[in-house]
């Protein structure tokens, strides 16, 4: 049986030029600059997957805080550089999930295109608002993000 384009697990996909408030002095992307990165792949994945910020944000009964984050650092990327980031879902818990990221330059005047320049990792942790215990993460959460679901 063969499985439609909807249903074979992928990364979810978006273009993003490096701004010039993300770079230091000698015009390299600051480390603390890819923070808004992976929020940008986070927050498009979960549209991507049918579950927008303003859904989620307008009555939560659980939240999903940052538990881990780490990065890793291949080159630099400079202002005006396009950047490829492919987010997708590494793991899926009982109660948590982690969100990985890749960086690859598409367009740029000093690297060549395919340079990866970072990956990120993500976990965060399904819990009630009310009391901040842990929870399952929700049905809804599981089924929409299993298309993004990559794992090994």
């Amino acid at each position: 049986m063969q499985q439609s384009a909807l249903t074979v697990p992928r990364a979810f996909v978006l273009q993003e030029r490096v701004r010039w408030a993300d770079v230091d002095l000698v015009g390299i992307m600051r480390f603390s600059a890819f923070t808004r990165l992976v929020e940008l792949g986070e927050q498009e994945l979960m549209r991507a997957a049918g579950l927008p910020y303003s859904m989620v944000f307008d009555a939560p009964e659980v939240w999903m805080p940052r538990r881990a984050l780490g990065f890793e650092y291949f080159a630099p990327a400079r202002v005006d550089d396009l950047l490829e980031l492919r987010t997708f879902v590494s793991r899926m818990g009982e109660t948590s999930m982690t969100l990985a990221q890749e960086v690859i330059i598409v367009e740029s005047v000093s690297s060549p295109a395919g340079t990866r320049v970072a990956t990120a990792s993500m976990t965060v942790v399904c819990v009630s608002v009310a009391e901040f215990t842990k929870r399952p993460l929700p049905t809804i959460v599981r089924e929409r993000l299993a298309p993004f679901l990559l794992t090994g």
